[in-house]
């Protein structure tokens, strides 16, 4: 497994935790203004903000979780570091657990394929494919990262 704070590092690359928060909030509430959108019905709308809360809640976490590893000058979580960092890390967690990899996955594509329609006017096509493949990428890794497994081997280490 690699170590958290380079996979961290190259999925956060591209952006600072305030400007990732921004462009996410841009984008999905351009999705959710969308003339896709409005043939939503209540419980599409309820799903889509239920994940856009995810979105940005993970989002935030990540960049905290990295923050405190940079700082400490560490790879990786610590039994200190669990104890400090226990809103974001449940936030991955929840990430994680309240999702299949498949629903996540078909909800990124449906969300981006509305994004990529609605912005062409807006933004060159290149530079929004990049962005809609950075956002897929950013979230599938989260997902991937076992935050609870991570969590699970230090307190089973400090237990023994």
């Amino acid at each position: 497994m690699e170590n958290l704070l380079t996979t961290l590092t190259n999925i956060t690359t591209y952006s600072s935790k305030h400007a990732f928060a921004d462009v996410c909030w841009h984008s999905l509430s351009r999705v959710l203004a969308s003339k896709e959108a409005d043939a939503w019905t209540v419980n599409e709308r309820d799903h889509f903000m239920t994940f856009t809360q995810f979105f940005i809640r993970c989002g935030d976490a990540v960049f905290t979780v990295k923050d405190a590893l940079l700082r400490d000058g560490v790879t990786d979580l610590n039994s200190k570091l669990v104890a400090e960092l226990v809103e974001p890390l449940d936030w991955l967690e929840e990430f994680n657990s309240a999702l299949e990899f498949d629903e996540l996955n078909k909800t990124i594509d449906e969300y981006v394929e509305i994004f990529l329609y609605i912005e062409p006017q807006m933004i060159e096509s290149d530079v929004l494919e990049f962005a809609a493949n950075h956002f897929k990428s950013f979230f599938l890794t989260v997902y991937a990262l076992n935050i609870e497994e991570r969590i699970g081997s230090i307190r089973d280490f400090h237990n023994n």
